[in-house]
């Protein structure tokens, strides 16, 4: 059974530098299962100063970055968010979990819960109480659900996906409660 109180449940995405453990993370959002924006903020990598492949997705360059802070000045305030959080949810939540103890350790210290939103899409699908689909991508499956993002937003932006993510969710929600 998933989840149904989206009061204490935290929906996280990240836009890095690359996918290895070395990478780092360029932009982290935050929100809560009712929507509303904890955290959106942008950061400036200490061992990159360029991430061609990565850019070619999430479209942020190392000149929009340059001035921004490193996330390291945001450890304690991280720490503070996630703490006491029922459940963290993403779409690949195994990956930005990584990625945020890889690039604040003192992340690794917190015990978190974590579902994939994906992974709970496939396994509905595979029982077929949510429609097969051919590409399971966030934009793909979101997009299938009826998600549209705002004139200003675009997938690959970390705000956008964590939007995305929930209404999945909660689309999900939906289709298990008839």
């Amino acid at each position: 059974m998933i989840p149904t109180d989206l009061s204490n449940i935290l929906i996280l995405d990240t836009e890095t530098t690359g996918l290895s453990n070395t990478d780092e993370i360029l932009q982290l959002s935050v929100i809560d299962g009712l929507g509303n924006v904890l955290w959106d903020r942008y950061y400036r990598p200490l061992n990159h100063t360029s991430w061609y492949y990565a850019q070619k997705v999430n479209h942020i360059s190392p000149e929009f970055v340059a001035d921004k802070p490193n996330i390291a000045e945001d450890a304690e305030k991280l720490i503070e968010l996630f703490r006491g959080c029922e459940l963290v949810l993403g779409y690949n939540t195994n990956f930005d979990l990584r990625m945020l103890c890889n690039n604040v350790p003192q992340f690794n210290e917190l015990v978190l819960k974590s579902e994939d939103v994906h992974n709970i899409y496939r396994k509905y699908e595979k029982e077929s109480k949510l429609p097969h689909l051919e590409k399971h991508d966030l934009g793909s499956v979101s997009s299938f659900l009826g998600f549209i993002p705002e004139d200003n937003e675009a997938m690959h932006n970390s705000l956008t996906d964590v939007k995305a993510t929930l209404f999945i969710y909660k689309k999900i929600l939906k289709v298990l409660s008839n």
